[in-house]
């Protein structure tokens, strides 16, 4: 049990580690994703928002 402990402890390490070096990267993508994310969901919103006018099924 103990070396499963510590090998879940030396592979978070390293992980972490490696998140370290690359500074703000992961931060900055992942940002850039949810924003593209939200732009596109958004975009859609509206297109459905348009088609439920159109129907006159808008609540």
């Amino acid at each position: 049990m103990q070396k499963i402990v510590f090998a879940i402890g030396h592979f978070l390490e390293e992980t972490f580690k490696i998140l370290s070096w690359m500074g703000w990267m992961p931060v900055t993508v992942i940002s850039l994703l949810l924003g593209f994310g939200l732009v596109y969901w958004l975009m859609l919103q509206g297109r459905y928002n348009r088609k439920a006018v159109k129907d006159g099924t808008l609540i």
